[in-house]
């Protein structure tokens, strides 16, 4: 949509389509460059062309305009770095001319706080291509985490995304620091804001998550007052292990999976958030201090479910239980979740009385007595899991001594 409150293109003198933008110009001024790879460049270059205004085209990043790059997280698949990019993250700035317009220019931040993440062994650019490829596409659906660019380690060689930096970490991280003063409602935000970026990973960008756990939601509170939840990490490293196996955190993934019979669906995706629904409850993560074994995923296979905190409100548990189904036809979707979440804000926001604003007001008086024990966090990363011993176990149940079993089934 051309808009002459936009400005004037300087290429070609018409009107911009957006703020300081012209479609027909900038996306391919903005390809006018190269990584000196061409699977790269090709990739990249197709979003270029795709981007609607300044904020969205995405950079290559030469990696001497990123420093102070330091390692804060690490798993089997990869690795995740914080760094300082010079020249900045994108924006338009906006000046006031009189009462009724504006103008734009076109500026950056500085010294901005990014976030890069490799693959193990991105050298190779067909994995690391992928992941880039799929999170491109659900920002372009609206996916509400910020993909900056990519940026190689003249080092290592080794390919990384750069992208928004969480300035809380992930959600088990926010939840360890702040469970004791985060009120029902602050957590229903959290909550329907995951189901809102989950949405559009599912409906608008066609996607599943895949690997969907509490250390792959990320908290960020730089840019608002309030907390704004990011869906990050797709796993796409599940179509990189064999028929029987599967890659994810135990406790979050769902039965049918778990047991080999199916593959990873949106509905899997529904039954972590359910799980991750209890942990938001006690402040715990699922089966803390229980270890990842067979035993285990044949008592989730069976029905074995994390439990709540004392005085969860009863609505609050029905959409968890819903989500934790055994049988993923009758999960509801993420668009539910999220219309289910907003209904209870409402009714708690709202200046009548109502049940449900008195259940969610009753259980924060709950919250401060809840304890909260840490285990080590390493059980709680993504993994291989083998899903043809879970699956023969289950089938030879009654011949199984659970007791004399000390196989782990999950290996890094």
């Amino acid at each position: 949509m051309v808009n002459s409150d936009y400005g004037k293109c300087a290429h070609c003198n018409e009107d911009n389509t957006q703020p300081a933008w012209c479609l027909s110009c900038d996306p391919d001024i903005a390809t006018r460059w190269t990584s000196g790879n061409k699977d790269i460049d090709d990739c990249m270059k197709t979003f270029q062309l795709r981007a609607w205004n300044y904020g969205d085209a995405i950079e290559w990043i030469p990696f001497n305009k990123l420093s102070d790059v330091k390692e804060i997280g690490k798993g089997g698949f990869g690795s995740v770095y914080s760094a300082t990019w010079l020249d900045g993250i994108r924006k338009v700035e906006y000046f006031k001319v009189d009462d009724d317009n504006y103008s734009y220019k076109r500026s950056r931040e500085p010294n901005s706080i990014v976030a890069l993440k490799t693959l193990a062994n991105s050298k190779e650019n067909n994995d690391f291509l992928k992941e880039f490829k799929s999170l491109m596409e659900c920002k372009l659906n609206f996916s509400k985490l910020a993909i900056y660019g990519i940026t190689q380690n003249t080092e290592t060689k080794e390919y990384l995304m750069v992208f928004q930096y969480a300035d809380n970490g992930s959600l088990h991280k926010y939840l360890t620091k702040n469970f004791s003063k985060l009120t029902w409602q602050t957590k229903l935000q959290i909550l329907k804001d995951t189901a809102l970026d989950l949405d559009f990973i599912h409906d608008n960008a066609g996607y599943i998550h895949a690997d969907f756990h509490s250390g792959n939601i990320l908290q960020d509170q730089s840019t608002s007052e309030n907390t704004q939840s990011y869906i990050a990490d797709l796993g796409l490293s599940n179509e990189n292990v064999s028929g029987d196996e599967i890659y994810g955190v135990m406790p979050y993934v769902a039965p049918e999976v778990l047991s080999g019979k199916q593959q990873f669906t949106q509905a899997a995706d529904i039954y972590g958030f359910g799980i991750i629904m209890t942990e938001m409850s006690t402040g715990q993560r699922p089966f803390d201090g229980r270890k990842f074994d067979i035993k285990l995923s044949v008592e989730i296979c069976r029905g074995l479910r994390p439990k709540f905190a004392p005085e969860t409100p009863k609505c609050y548990i029905e959409l968890a239980e819903k989500c934790m189904n055994s049988d993923p036809q009758k999960r509801p979707s993420a668009q539910n979740v999220r219309d289910t979440i907003e209904d209870w804000l409402d009714k708690i926001a709202s200046l009548d009385d109502n049940e449900i604003k008195k259940q969610f007001l009753d259980a924060d008086k709950v919250i401060k007595s809840l304890p909260i024990p840490k285990h080590s966090d390493d059980m709680y990363t993504s993994k291989i899991i083998s899903t043809k011993l879970i699956s023969k176990a289950i089938k030879d149940l009654s011949q199984v001594d659970f007791a004399q079993i000390k196989l782990d089934i999950t290996e890094l």
